[in-house]
């Protein structure tokens, strides 16, 4: 599995931002400006073990999710149990977050994921990473600001926000 390790500081709390990123699990598509639409499967309504989420990149590409591990509010994992992304043949992901002051929080994400064929990873991991980026600054404006990022504003907000 090749591993990818993101960061970003966010400008709220610890609890703040567990709370979008884990305690609203299926309402990723609010943060996330690569996803037009996700929701709760197996008649999920929180973040929790075993909650699964559908997430939808494009009317043909989707993911589900499930969280498989979880250490109190500091970290989660999430393994992808379906989807109909080309090339790729296992993703995973670790999410930490540490207070680092009493507004301030640092979210670590670390992505495993492999590629059928192995060489498509070359050709996948800068696109990927785009993806996770994005995803990650979503997630910071999105608990800062309580606005709502999607792929239809992200440009203007990214280009205008600090």
């Amino acid at each position: 599995m090749n591993r990818t390790e993101f960061k970003e500081i966010i400008n709220t709390s610890k609890e703040r931002t567990w709370d979008v990123l884990f305690n609203q699990y299926g309402d990723i598509h609010i943060h996330n400006p690569t996803m037009i639409k996700s929701n709760y499967l197996n008649e999920g309504s929180k973040g929790e073990l075993n909650a699964v989420r559908h997430c939808e990149f494009s009317e043909k590409l989707f993911l589900d999710e499930k969280i498989t591990e979880v250490n109190g509010t500091d970290s989660f994992k999430i393994v992808v149990t379906e989807h109909n992304l080309p090339f790729v043949k296992e993703m995973s992901a670790i999410y930490e977050l540490t207070a680092i002051a009493d507004e301030k929080t640092e979210i670590k994400m670390i992505s495993f994921n492999s590629f059928s064929p192995d060489f498509m990873k070359y050709l996948m991991k800068g696109q990927m990473a785009k993806s996770l980026l994005k995803h990650l600054f979503g997630l910071k404006y999105f608990a800062e600001t309580g606005k709502i990022v999607n792929k239809d504003n992200y440009t203007e907000v990214r280009k205008n926000y600090p």
